[in-house]
């Protein structure tokens, strides 16, 4: 009875907006008055020097420490906070981070009760973004959005939310593989290519057509140069795990080529499940395969596998210990429930954050690759997750 109540009190729209609200205002006060926001600094200042027609990609120790690594368009873009006070800026990037991946989550599930429960288990790593200002949970709400936005046939918006989210991270772009599975691909994906060449000249309203082939060069540099390094990611975890020092790109193509097999299926490419799956599957795929990956990154494949899991964890019985390990050790793993020296000393040190996604990945590729005789089961267990939410929903009126 107790637990009945305290679910019922925790998946209320109440309840998890003011948990959104709150805790976005008090983590971004919290580090403005420690004075703890490099990263928000990395993302404002380079506007002032876009507005100059300087290399935004060189080091500019006055303003921030590190190196801006985003693309001229978001520097531009971030011209709507770089005018404010620090504090408030900091407070409304935040705010529109967590704004879009939540208006995201409240459409992903037909049913309010999913969709709220879906905003609690993935809480725990947007707070973990959120204490680095990063654009993570903005970059996984376009996702998400571009993904909607196809399924309710509105292609100008897909192809908007894909730019968006390519033009913030390059990654972003993996999303569009679902321009595929909807009628209409070359309108769809005119409106995406559209959308990107039209932002992506956007710098020019303020700089020089030699500037702006100067800052995109530079750009394209820095990508390239930061690419070398491996961190919490399945490059990572083989070199710290089994010593093998392979080729990034060969276990990149490797991984591409597997997420492309089950394209085979042409003729489920319009079935619910199967893109259903692979919406799961993208979301994790460009955090595992990306060498540079780092913690704030893995709201990403956690929105990834709660949507599947969410779905589909009556399909098989690996959904539960999966459940378990991603809470435990990709959720938490950043957080102070465990010891500094067992998060830098282990965890850190063995990549143990990127383990659980790495097999979530390959249980939900798994049911790709073989997805003829996943079908039903899929089906089932997608069809006893929403009675079940239903019944409850109705008990808790």
């Amino acid at each position: 009875m107790r637990t009945s109540r305290l679910a019922q009190f925790l998946l209320t729209t109440r309840f998890v907006v003011a948990l959104y609200a709150v805790l976005t205002v008090l983590i971004s006060f919290q580090h403005y008055f420690k004075g703890t926001i490099n990263n928000y600094l990395i993302f404002v200042k380079p506007f002032f020097n876009l507005l100059e027609g300087k290399n935004l990609y060189l080091e500019y120790p006055a303003y921030y420490y590190d190196t801006y690594k985003y693309s001229p368009v978001f520097a531009l873009f971030m011209g709507l906070f770089a005018w404010m006070p620090n504090w408030l800026g900091l407070l409304l990037w935040n705010v529109l981070n967590n704004t879009v991946l939540y208006t995201a989550g409240r459409r992903l599930f037909p049913e309010v009760r999913r969709q709220l429960l879906f905003l609690l288990l993935i809480f725990i790593d947007v707070m973990t973004a959120l204490h680095n200002s990063q654009a993570n949970c903005l970059l996984v709400g376009l996702m998400l959005w571009t993904y909607l936005n196809l399924e309710n046939r509105k292609p100008v918006w897909a192809g908007l939310c894909l730019a968006l989210a390519f033009l913030i991270k390059i990654y972003g772009i993996g999303i569009g593989l679902l321009f595929l599975f909807y009628p209409g691909f070359f309108r769809n994906s005119f409106w995406a290519g559209l959308w990107i060449v039209v932002l992506g000249f956007t710098p020019l309203l303020v700089v020089s057509w030699a500037e702006f082939q100067m800052i995109y060069v530079a750009w394209y540099d820095i990508v390239r140069a930061s690419a070398t390094g491996v961190q919490l990611s399945l490059m990572g975890v083989l070199d710290t795990w089994l010593g093998l020092h392979v080729s990034k790109g060969a276990v990149q193509l490797t991984g591409l080529v597997a997420l492309l097999l089950p394209l085979g299926y042409w003729r489920r490419w319009q079935e619910t499940h199967y893109r259903r799956l692979y919406v799961a599957s993208i979301l994790i795929f460009v955090v595992i395969f990306n060498q540079m990956a780092e913690s704030p990154t893995f709201i990403i494949p956690v929105v990834g596998f709660v949507f599947w899991f969410l779905h589909y964890r009556r399909s098989t019985p690996l959904a539960w210990p999966l459940f378990g390990l991603v809470a435990l050790f990709t959720s938490l793993s950043a957080t102070d429930i465990y010891p500094h020296f067992i998060r830098d000393g282990v965890f850190d040190a063995y990549k143990i954050k990127a383990v659980p996604m790495i097999l979530a990945w390959a249980v939900i590729q798994g049911q790709l690759l073989f997805y003829p005789r996943w079908r039903e089961r899929l089906a089932a267990a997608a069809d006893t997750a929403e009675q079940e939410t239903l019944a409850a929903e109705a008990v808790a009126q």
